[in-house]
């Protein structure tokens, strides 16, 4: 007997609060220092979160777009924004705020880039790919050149490069929240007019969405959630590619509305695993390894997968 709509959420809910328990219970509770406490309860939440939603982005862009092979990395937001945040130390000597409003200028100037590219180029599946690759080339090599002019203003600025959640401080949290919002409207507002976009703009006209605005606010709302998380923590490579994959895989549906909370806690589960196993098994032996850099290991085979396996498609 399958499950309707409403136990399907339900059930992806309570898995998630289960995992929650036994990650409270595995990876703070047992810690008896209270400075220790506070450090590690910040730095479980903004693995969880900042997970949550760059998988839960990475439904909206692959669906605006109808195009399975893109991410908020894939697509150059993460390298434009942390462009961005670089320069808003070198320009304005950072800040609290000032950074993530440089870091949103900065990835959706990436973004509307790529799509202009891609859409000059065919508009396909690959010319988003290619197109990003370009863009993401660009401002990579921007960042790892400020990187080091930065590294003089803000010591901890390398761990930008790769992600990581070393600087689990307090007053991210405020900052934190914005995105976590911006995805939670944006799956009461546009996960069914989505759904109605990925069968067709005619479709979508049909059943009285405007096609243009939602893509728009869809992208536009993938980007500055994206780029906030990447002013915040750095680049975590294709979290919002792997974990909508994942998530239609499990529930076997493209349904928006299952599809956007299972990648928000499949993105939550990678995050926070990659950070605990740096913190756990490799710091032990080669130091503390940044969440990102394992996830990219784990990420870039996958986006292989799914590119030569959507190639093959086209090809038979």
């Amino acid at each position: 007997m399958s499950l309707t709509k409403p136990s399907l959420l339900i059930t992806i809910l309570v898995f998630y609060l289960l995992i929650l328990s036994f990650i409270y219970a595995l990876d703070y509770a047992s810690i008896q220092q209270e400075v220790l406490r506070e450090y590690r309860a910040y730095r479980i939440a903004y693995a969880l979160i900042a997970g949550g939603i760059l998988g839960a982005c990475g439904v909206f862009l692959q669906s605006s777009l109808r195009n399975p092979l893109v991410d908020h990395y894939v697509l150059g937001i993460g390298s434009g924004a942390l462009f961005a945040f670089y320069l808003s130390y070198l320009v304005f000597m950072g800040g609290v705020a000032l950074p993530s409003i440089m870091s949103i200028a900065g990835g959706l100037l990436s973004l509307f880039l790529t799509i202009g590219v891609a859409e000059k180029m065919s508009g396909s599946e690959v010319s988003y790919v290619l197109s990003g690759l370009a863009i993401n080339s660009l401002f990579s090599g921007f960042s790892m050149m400020l990187s080091y002019i930065v590294v003089k203003v803000n010591p901890y600025a390398s761990f930008y490069l790769v992600g990581s959640f070393v600087l689990a401080t307090k007053d991210k949290l405020p900052l934190l929240i914005l995105p976590l919002a911006l995805v939670v409207t944006g799956y009461i507002f546009l996960a069914k007019p989505l759904n109605a976009i990925m069968i067709g703009d005619l479709h979508a006209k049909q059943v009285g969405y405007d096609p243009r605005l939602t893509r728009l606010a869809s992208v536009i709302m993938g980007g500055v959630a994206s780029s906030i998380v990447v002013s915040l923590f750095g680049l975590l490579g294709f979290i919002g590619l792997v974990s909508p994959h994942i998530s239609r895989l499990l529930l076997r549906t493209g349904d928006n509305r299952l599809v956007i909370p299972a990648s928000f806690a499949i993105g939550s589960m990678v995050v926070y695993s990659t950070d605990l196993l740096s913190r756990k098994l490799l710091a032990s032996f080669v130091g503390e390894v940044p969440a990102g850099a394992i996830a990219s290991m784990i990420g870039a085979p996958f986006f292989l997968i799914v590119l030569l396996t959507r190639l093959k498609g086209r090809a038979s």
